[in-house]
């Protein structure tokens, strides 16, 4: 582990505050259950709208982006709202008329109105850690975080509405360490930990064996993360063709807790935040969905 000791990898970190936020979890429906960290595609949005510019957003996206993401929350709370659909055959369906929309002698939303339950994460943090081997990406976020004026659009994470604010830009390295110290608050944030195909700096920065025995004894769900995406044509009814999200995923667990000892009973050597005390898991984020590592 000597070579590995004394390297450092220079990254662009952010911090976001937020009142509330909603990662959905795509496989529920009612309740909309949330993840408690934002996936990799949000985040490569919100960095996309501090951008602003489309040359940009494309260099950022042309290859070689790690991600990093910590994610902490004061408590959840559950919204109980609508969801509305405003298509003819969705109104046609309910009402049995495109000229009523009186269900049981009450008047309703056209189209038809579902109640819906939503949980929704509350006080929330979010470290964006970006690695990026074109300085001049990382030159524009960091520029751009105190410029509004460039962004496309308010800051939010995944949601419209959940307002964000930037509270940290700045580089920084992140250093392999195994000390306790440095290890402390892991259990103090969300993060993903990306599987070792996945993992951004193995070899380079940290041991693969040794990661991958760490990957092997964290604690957490595997998921698959969505990460970048490439429009797709697909087939809808009635011989119509449409464009679809096609989603690369970026295998990982979702982890928060102490980080345990390897068979040898040390710590394993892992990128450190050495001001928040935690280690921090870089994901290499590849620019064509369905290929996954770097």
């Amino acid at each position: 582990m000597g070579a590995t000791a004394v390297r450092a990898l220079r990254v662009l970190k952010l911090g976001f505050t937020a009142a509330s936020a909603h990662f959905r979890v795509t496989s529920s429906n009612n309740p909309r259950k949330t993840y408690p960290l934002p996936p990799y595609s949000t985040v490569i949005g919100l960095l996309a709208n501090i951008l602003g510019d489309r040359a940009k957003i494309e260099a950022m996206l042309a290859g070689g982006l790690a991600l990093g993401v910590l994610a902490q929350h004061n408590y959840i709370t559950k919204e109980y709202t609508w969801l509305r659909n405003m298509s003819p055959s969705a109104h046609k369906g309910r009402f049995y008329s495109y000229d009523n929309r009186r269900w049981q002698e009450t008047p309703e939303h056209p189209g038809g109105q579902s109640p819906v339950v939503v949980e929704v994460l509350n006080d929330v943090k979010v470290y964006v850690y970006l690695y990026h081997p074109d300085k001049q990406v990382t030159g524009f976020l960091l520029e751009n975080a105190c410029l509004p004026e460039r962004w496309l659009s308010h800051l939010h994470l995944g949601r419209a509405e959940d307002w964000a604010m930037i509270t940290e830009a700045t580089i920084m390295e992140i250093c392999p360490s195994n000390e306790g110290g440095c290890l402390q608050n892991s259990s103090n944030f969300y993060q993903w930990m990306p599987a070792p195909a996945a993992a951004f700096g193995l070899n380079e920065l940290l041991d693969a064996a040794e990661y991958t025995s760490f990957y092997q004894k964290m604690q957490g769900n595997a998921v698959l993360v969505t990460s970048l995406y490439r429009l797709v044509e697909v087939p809808y009814q009635f011989g119509k063709k449409g464009l679809i999200r096609n989603f690369a995923h970026v295998p990982a667990r979702l982890c928060c807790g102490q980080v345990p000892f390897l068979d040898n009973f040390r710590l394993p050597s892992l990128l450190v935040d050495r001001e928040l005390k935690t280690p921090v898991y870089m994901a290499a984020i590849n620019q064509e969905p369905g290929k996954e590592g770097r």
